[in-house]
């Protein structure tokens, strides 16, 4: 299986946990905050220091 195979495995994945937050919480918002929920996790079990500065980042607007 080639790099390109298993990152569009990956990314089907992932929408498909984005999907299932959807399916769990009827919000495309709260879905979307639970995928960075979970990407902080892995960030943080994976590369603490991107997680710190990602942590350290502030988001402004509205959805």
């Amino acid at each position: 299986m080639t790099q390109e195979e298993r990152l569009h495995i990956a990314r089907n994945l992932i929408v498909a946990g984005i999907e299932m937050a959807f399916q769990v919480t009827g919000s495309a918002l709260s879905a979307l905050e639970e995928t960075e929920t979970a990407m902080g996790a892995f960030l943080e079990a994976h590369n603490a220091q991107t997680a710190a500065e990602v942590a350290a980042m502030e988001t402004k607007g509205t959805a």
